[in-house]
């Protein structure tokens, strides 16, 4: 009696152990790259599963193995149970019918089911196991796979690491080549260099660091927005609730001015986007495919903890390839916008006239066209942000932001 629930345990042990490993191949080989990379910033189980999937030949020997061996001893000890209850000559072929049904359902069907709905956590649960068994079993898992790359080699179908891969060497090769033929002009080759260059450089090089954030802390009054505005410049905000932490959402400043002073706290707190939230060690690039599959210019970068690091934006992410681009909210032409009656936010490039036009104001004559230009002219002197200069007895321009030595953006009021 005490053999038959040995047998019987260790029959429901193997049991359990196919099941698992036949979940752990299904979720384990199904993890694209890119969220593999994201599960890897959670912490030490993520990690563990980047390794393992990193060498996918290698994890699914393991995993064959390993099932292998529970599915044979299974087997066997089933046998011996019923022969042992029904005897030699009925007892295997009831073992086999039954051990058929258990595995297929119990250890294969079942679990590879729960492991194909949930990858992501069937993974991060089974990481930490499989990666001790993956070192146990390695010499194992090696040997095998080099008879099953012999066999592959002998029909034609082995790994060719040179044959239809293209490496950055050769695309860099062939850069050079279309440049030096003409093909391919100086602007386009320099994109192509800074691409391969910036390919593995993290968010966190480009990010606009969080002791630098633009922030409102909720309640938010149209009045508020207007003098943010006014100092700063920006064209959004992240409204947080009690600290930086607690982000309630994103406030774009053409939404409040849509409303103009109607908007009230209420109408502003419902006009907050919830922003997108990307690890700090994502690849620029893997960054930018994510804000572009996500359709969103803004995300909220995030460590491995969860706390706020910083924000990105599309042109953050774009000025490390082609340089600074214009706002993602800006018109194609230099914009002037009123905030209330007697103030603007004007770009740079406004053309005097049109500023005189839409402020009202007689502008001094002088040797410039542009507002920038109106600033230089008045001050003598290449500014920086902040200072300010009286254009005749009715402006006051006040230089917001700078982009080198060119002013990019100023506040303009009426005296």
């Amino acid at each position: 009696m005490n053999l038959r629930i040995a047998y019987i345990i260790t029959l429901a042990l193997c049991t359990l152990g196919s099941g698992f490993f036949s979940g752990s191949e299904t979720a384990l080989m199904s993890l694209g790259k890119e969220r593999v990379h994201q599960l890897a910033d959670r912490g030490r189980r993520g990690l563990r599963v980047q390794q393992l999937t990193g060498d996918p030949e290698r994890l699914l020997s393991t995993l064959l193995v390993a099932n292998n061996v529970v599915n044979i001893l299974g087997t066997a000890i089933a046998t011996a149970l019923f022969i042992d209850l029904l005897g030699d000559t009925s007892g295997p072929i009831v073992s086999a019918g039954v051990v058929t049904v258990v595995v297929l359902v119990a250890g294969e069907i079942t679990p590879k089911t729960l492991a194909a709905r949930s990858p992501e956590r069937f993974s991060l649960a089974v990481a930490p196991t499989i990666y001790v068994l993956s070192k146990g079993l390695a010499p194992i898992a090696a040997f095998f796979t080099a008879i099953t790359q012999g066999l592959l080699n002998m029909i034609g179908v082995g790994r060719r690491k040179d044959e239809g891969n293209v490496t950055e060497d050769d695309i860099l090769a062939l850069a050079d080549l279309g440049h030096e033929e003409g093909g391919i002009a100086t602007v386009e080759r320099e994109i192509i260099d800074a691409l391969f260059s910036i390919a593995e450089k993290p968010v966190r090089d480009v990010m606009t660091p969080r002791v630098d954030l633009a922030t409102m802390a909720s309640p938010v009054t149209a009045e508020q927005v207007r003098d943010s505005v006014s100092d700063t410049g920006h064209s959004r905000y992240l409204v947080t609730g009690d600290s930086v932490e607690d982000i309630l959402g994103v406030l774009y400043v053409k939404d409040v001015l849509r409303f103009g002073d109607d908007a009230t706290p209420d109408a502003i707190r419902r006009l907050l986007r919830q922003p997108l939230y990307i690890p700090e060690s994502t690849p620029i690039l893997e960054a930018l495919q994510t804000l572009r599959s996500n359709r969103s210019g803004f995300a909220v970068i995030s460590d491995e903890h969860g706390g706020i690091e910083g924000i990105i934006t599309v042109k953050d992410l774009m000025a490390e390839l082609v340089g600074e681009l214009q706002d993602e909210h800006d018109p194609g032409t230099p914009s002037i916008v009123p905030l209330g009656s007697r103030k603007w936010i004007a770009d740079g490039r406004v053309d005097i006239d049109d500023l005189a036009e839409i402020t009202g104001a007689e502008i001094p004559e002088g040797q410039y066209s542009t507002m920038a230009g109106l600033f230089l002219d008045i001050s003598g002197q290449i500014p920086e942000e902040g200072d300010r200069v009286t254009a005749g007895d009715e402006l006051e321009l006040v230089v917001l932001r700078m982009d080198r030595n060119r002013i990019d953006r100023l506040r303009v009021e009426r005296i």
